[in-house]
């Protein structure tokens, strides 16, 4: 196990760090954006609006329906590759499907002096697309994964559609409208939203919680974890403290407060520095430090040595915490015993893993009476004493081996590459072998972060089912004629718009 540096950062601007790796679409790109849905919306009031219109409106919403159509493309070229790459038709075939038909209708509309709501048929749908892209790319998440059946389907009925309405209608027309309108509503605008606006919403709260989940595959994998193993002492621990000073006679214990609080100012390891705060600096000479031993000096000119018990001559009783000596002027005055001083928030946050459904097991190098105490103050059944460098890895491979999903409060990010855990949550600096990196790297902020990576989850799990039916129903309106091309895309708008609003609402979660 690895003993990880001290990290003196502020907690505010540990959580800054947390969100500047985050991914983010450019300023240049949301002007870009902005833009393009100004022009849609004055597309819409062109064609909905006789008052504002003017000489030519006809082929300048046609052009700026085309000019947007191509911009889709071109930004989807690098995902359609990839689905190219891989032979599947995936949803951002279908929406270039979408952005290509709606784009051929408004330009037939206008070549045949069609009904002028046909017009701006392609402004619309080639804006909804970009914002979805937009959005997923600063999630940097990849559309919501679908039944590879689901695209293939959506294609066959449009197809279906205009054969039928061909057969019960001899007008072209009326069944090509139909086919562009079940085309539309059943480009995956929502449905390819639902993770990565849950992700998008999610993550940035986290982010302000002192949490940032690295990977949109943490989320799911959150839904297993049903073992947390706490490894160091930082996971629940905020330093050292004195629990006690136990003088030989009574009226020794300001002594000993003194003497050994102003010597231990020249330490520089944790229990020196709890015992530090005993006293003020005195004036020290002659400070030796005697490696597994102690340490020793001139305190106002007295001799004082600070160490084992019996390097000093006094027999300790074996207790919780670490025992220490002092001797003044050649006298063994008494003990002090320091502790790990636990984080007043660490029993409440392992009563919440257990709330989760989540056992936590202790991993620390104390011995096993202090790792019992600590156990015990932690409310934790489960502990490892005395750890080694190889000891984690074992445990880990062992509660494997229990079939346990396991997850890993690491006091370092290096202390996960020896284990085969599911789930690593760390303080650390991106690029870091972590799926969850924390500000504090505490106990109460893997609950916060296993929460929210469950709740992320469900919500985008349940929005896709919405989102689903949503575009089943606009589909199956459309295929009976009851939906034209237009109203299809605007149906397409509010169900992205309706996903967004629920994602939005991760803003406010909290444990």
């Amino acid at each position: 196990m690895t003993t990880a540096p001290t990290d003196t950062r502020a907690p505010h601007d540990r959580r800054t760090r947390l969100a500047v790796h985050r991914p983010s679409a450019s300023p240049a790109a949301r002007m870009a954006l902005g833009a393009v849905a100004v022009v849609a919306v004055g597309v819409v009031l062109l064609c909905s609006t006789p008052v504002v219109r003017f000489p030519s409106w006809r082929e300048v919403v046609v052009a700026a329906g085309s000019a947007v159509s191509l911009w889709c493309v071109w930004s989807l070229r690098a995902e359609l590759t990839g689905e190219v790459r891989h032979r599947r038709v995936g949803l951002v075939t279908l929406s270039l499907v979408a952005v290509v038909v709606a784009s051929a209708w408004s330009i037939g509309a206008l070549a045949a002096g069609g009904p002028t709501l046909d017009l701006g048929v392609a402004a619309v749908v080639g804006v909804v697309i970009l914002a979805c892209h937009g959005i997923r790319r600063e999630a940097a998440v990849g559309p919501t994964p679908v039944p590879r059946w689901f695209v293939p389907a959506a294609l066959a009925v449009a197809v279906a559609t205009v054969g039928v309405w061909i057969a019960i209608d001899a007008r072209p027309t009326r069944a090509l409208a139909a086919g562009v309108a079940v085309t539309i509503a059943a480009c995956p605008g929502a449905v390819g939203l639902a993770l990565p606006a849950a992700y998008r919403f999610g993550t940035r709260r986290g982010d302000a919680l002192g949490v940032a989940i690295d990977d949109a595959a943490t989320l799911a994998v959150s839904q297993r974890i049903d073992t947390l193993v706490l490894d160091g002492l930082r996971t629940f621990a905020t330093g050292k403290r004195v629990a006690s000073v136990d003088p030989v006679h009574s009226d020794h214990e300001r002594n000993i407060r003194w003497f050994a609080g102003a010597l231990e100012h020249a330490s520089d390891n944790p229990v020196g520095k709890a015992i530090a705060k005993l006293s003020a600096r005195g004036r020290l000479s002659g400070v030796r430090t005697h490696p597994g031993l102690g340490m020793s000096g001139s305190v106002d000119r007295h001799p004082v040595r600070v160490g084992r018990p019996d390097w000093v001559g006094i027999d300790a009783t074996e207790r919780v915490g670490i025992t220490v000596g002092v001797e003044v002027d050649a006298r063994p005055l008494g003990t002090i015993t320091v502790v790990d001083a636990v984080r007043p928030t660490s029993a409440p946050a392992v009563a919440a893993l257990r709330t989760l459904g989540v056992d936590p097991v202790l991993v620390t190098t104390a011995d096993p009476l202090t790792a019992k105490d600590l156990a015990e103050q932690l409310g934790i059944d489960r502990v490892v004493a005395e750890a080694g460098p190889t000891t984690t890895a074992d445990l880990v491979s062992d509660l494997r081996n229990e079939g346990r999903a396991v997850a890993l409060l690491a006091d370092a990010p290096e202390d996960a590459e020896s284990s085969s855990v599911e789930l690593v949550l760390a303080v650390g600096d991106p690029p870091a072998p972590v799926t969850v990196t924390l500000a504090e790297g505490d106990v109460a902020e893997a609950v916060t972060a296993l929460s929210l990576a469950r709740t992320i989850d469900t919500q985008s799990r349940s929005t896709l089912r919405v989102a689903t039916a949503y575009t089943a129903g606009a589909v199956a309106v459309a295929a009976v004629g009851l939906l034209p091309p237009m109203g299809a895309s605007l149906a397409l708008a509010a169900s992205s718009l309706i996903v967004l609003a629920s994602a939005a609402r991760l803003r406010r979660f909290s444990v």
